[in-house]
């Protein structure tokens, strides 16, 4: 009996070393042959593969709230806010579009004297006061339309809204509210605008999700590989997975065309819940799109929770070019906690060759920039390079997040000016090259950045501090650089600009 016994025994000892090893097996081919956010993400994925339940998962692997429990943020939807991304005070130049296909911020016009420009026109003012109205407008639009909504709630039940009639750099087509907080538009739909036409724009608008399941709830903008020169400037976009989603898209001749040269510019995008959903959660996701340009916005709380729980503030992908994140403010864990947050990215999760740009992935993204960007409370990296090449990394503010990843063979930086709280790190084969940065406690530094407070106390070691970069001609607040830059995000010669704050 007693053979007997260790016989089983043995029997099953050799399972248990056998699924172990089939454990470890399944693991290392994830490690080589996925992109995920981090370690905790890929861990997630092998511990999930092994069958083990999605609440022990969640207590193995995702890392404790970066947020401290006693800090509260205002409502980035208040009427007054006068912080970073929407505001109702702010006034819109018209458009500029650099060498007759990309809408650039006028800043870059004016500190690089670009040319080439041609100056957003109008031809016919269309006024709307209902959402037939805004519809029938959007369906009949014309080059030059500007489609101004008159104030009140327009709410539009439908599968998705089709955009089919654009615009040109000269005679773009415009959908927009006098003043921001004048219009809100509640989306009762799988998908809000279906962006199918090229030069739109969208201003001055608050888009609300309202559909209770959030696995039907999923973007407020899709842009489509027709809709090249996009632009969405001063608008409030909330309460849904993805708030842009763009991906190139099949057309009648076997081609593929590429939502290129995009403007995400002085917008906030938040959910005041953490979404209940196993579907992506990244609120600005673009696959294979060239020249993505996401400045000076308000991004936080974007949160998955169910599923992996892994979510982005925004990444490019899919064997893209040219991205640049710049002077925008992420609050990884703002008024929502719970999961694994990241940051900004070039590469995100990863892709599968067939839905890459030419259905090649030599890289996930190449040649892009992030600059002046302010990063908080992300509980996983604040800014992670996954295959993305020749990427610059400038003049960034990191607090509370788990730092800087670079990872894969394919992934290499130049890391310059940058200031925060954790390490820079490459990974898997990743390279980089750093200079001039600083990995500190902040506390010694700013009045309060645990309240996103930034005022200096002790500038020793960051007033005029930074390397001289022909890149870096502003900070996040858009104040000018002089010819002694200072540390991170921030410049001190003038006060710094408001990041978090309503009246």
């Amino acid at each position: 009996m007693k053979s007997f016994l260790k016989m089983i025994w043995n029997i099953f000892a050799v399972f248990g070393i056998l699924s172990l090893a089939g454990m470890v097996a399944g693991g290392f081919y994830l490690y080589k042959s996925r992109g995920g956010a981090g370690v905790k993400a890929l861990g997630a994925k092998v511990i999930t593969t092994s069958g083990v339940s999605p609440k022990v998962v969640r207590k193995l692997i995702h890392p404790p709230s970066a947020r401290p429990g006693n800090i509260r943020f205002p409502d980035p939807g208040d009427a007054n806010w006068t912080g970073h991304g929407a505001r109702p005070d702010r006034q819109l130049s018209p458009v500029v579009y650099y060498n007759g296909r990309q809408p650039i911020p006028l800043p870059w016009y004016r500190f690089a004297q670009l040319s080439p420009i041609t100056i957003q026109k109008k031809r016919r003012m269309v006024n709307v006061s209902d959402a037939k109205g805004v519809l029938t407008a959007i369906k009949t639009a014309e080059p030059g339309d500007v489609i101004t909504l008159s104030p009140g709630v327009y709410p539009i039940s439908a599968w998705s809204v089709q955009v089919k009639k654009g615009g040109t750099p000269g005679l773009p087509v415009t959908v927009r509210a006098g003043k921001l907080g004048d219009v809100k538009i509640e989306f009762d739909t799988f998908e809000g605008f279906v962006i199918d036409a090229p030069f739109l724009i969208f201003e001055n608008l608050d888009i609300k999700g309202v559909r209770e399941n959030h696995d039907k709830g999923e973007h407020a903008f899709h842009v489509l590989g027709r809709g090249k020169g996009f632009v969405l400037r001063n608008s409030r976009v909330h309460e849904f997975n993805s708030m842009i989603k763009a991906n190139g898209t099949p057309q009648p001749d076997g081609s593929r065309t590429y939502p290129d040269n995009a403007l995400i510019q002085d917008s906030s995008f938040y959910n005041s819940t953490v979404r209940r959903t196993a579907k992506p959660v990244t609120f600005i996701d673009v696959v294979d799109g060239n020249g993505w340009i996401i400045r000076g916005n308000l991004i936080c709380d974007f949160a998955k929770g169910l599923g992996n729980q892994i979510s982005y503030a925004a990444f490019i992908k899919g064997n893209a070019r040219g991205g640049v994140f710049e002077n925008n403010l992420v609050v990884g864990e703002y008024m929502t906690r719970g999961g694994t947050r990241v940051g900004l990215s070039f590469g995100g999760g990863g892709t599968g060759a067939k839905h890459a740009r030419d259905q090649k992935l030599p890289a996930e993204h190449t040649g892009g920039i992030m600059r002046n960007n302010l990063i908080m409370y992300c509980n996983d990296v604040g800014i992670y390079l996954n295959k993305a090449a020749d990427t610059k990394i400038y003049n960034n503010t990191l607090y509370r997040t788990m730092g800087i990843d670079i990872r894969f063979k394919e992934s290499s930086a130049v890391l310059k000016n940058n200031l925060s709280t954790s390490r820079f790190k490459n990974r898997d084969g990743g390279t980089s090259t750093r200079e001039n940065n600083l990995v500190a406690d902040f506390s010694k530094w700013f009045k309060n950045p645990a309240s996103g407070d930034f005022s200096l106390v002790d500038g020793d070691k960051i007033i005029n501090r930074a390397d001289l970069l022909p890149e870096i001609y502003e900070d996040a607040c858009g104040n000018p650089r002089d010819n002694v830059p200072d540390m991170g995000a921030l410049e001190y010669d003038v006060p710094p600009c408001t990041m978090i704050g309503a009246n």
